[in-house]
């Protein structure tokens, strides 16, 4: 088996991300880490007490991206690709906090890949999932914070000098072909 690979799949929360690489698992070998569990997964590690999914984003996100680097070197493995599933930028109660890359730099991603998708059909799948607790925001401000997750993944890969690629939802019958480095 070949060295490690890392793709940085981001994108707004509700773009659908994990629906999309659980389609990919069909056609593409690969291990699926999603930055919210490996922060999850270390905080309960270090502090003993879980955290809730929908209340990271009200946490220390500096410590949160801490979390996820010592998660992610502790979880993923050392050969093959590694699909990590997150974000570019956090929607916190203070606004919009982008993530560093520095962060992506210390996991060794190899290229970024954006899923982008109309912010009406985001909207509704946001507010059609029970599951979830997230911010409110109107279709409006689900396009300023889609055009902010875009511009940190393309300042993000600038900085690692590595490939990026923006990928609307409706065309990508075939996302392997963009994770597949």
């Amino acid at each position: 088996m070949s060295k490690r690979r890392v793709v940085a799949l981001v994108g707004l929360s509700g773009v659908g991300k994990s629906t999309l690489l659980e389609d990919a698992r069909r056609r593409l070998v690969f291990e699926h880490l999603r930055a919210s569990d490996l922060i999850k997964e270390e905080r309960k590690q270090r502090q003993g007490k879980p955290a809730a999914h929908d209340l990271l984003r009200e946490g220390n996100i500096d410590d949160n991206q801490a979390l996820l680097v010592s998660g992610f070197k502790r979880h993923a493995p050392e050969k093959g690709l590694i699909v990590l599933d997150g974000h570019t930028i956090i929607d916190t109660p203070n606004g919009l906090v982008e993530i560093l890359p520095s962060v992506f730099s210390a996991i060794d991603v190899s290229r970024f890949v954006v899923l982008v998708d109309d912010v009406e059909k985001i909207a509704i799948r946001r507010a059609s999932d029970n599951r979830r607790s997230r911010p409110s925001r109107s279709p409006e401000e689900l396009a300023e914070h889609q055009e902010q997750s875009v511009l940190a993944a393309y300042r993000a890969a600038l900085a690692l000098r590595v490939p990026l690629f923006i990928v609307p939802l409706n065309e990508t019958p075939n996302i392997s072909v963009f994770l597949d480095v």
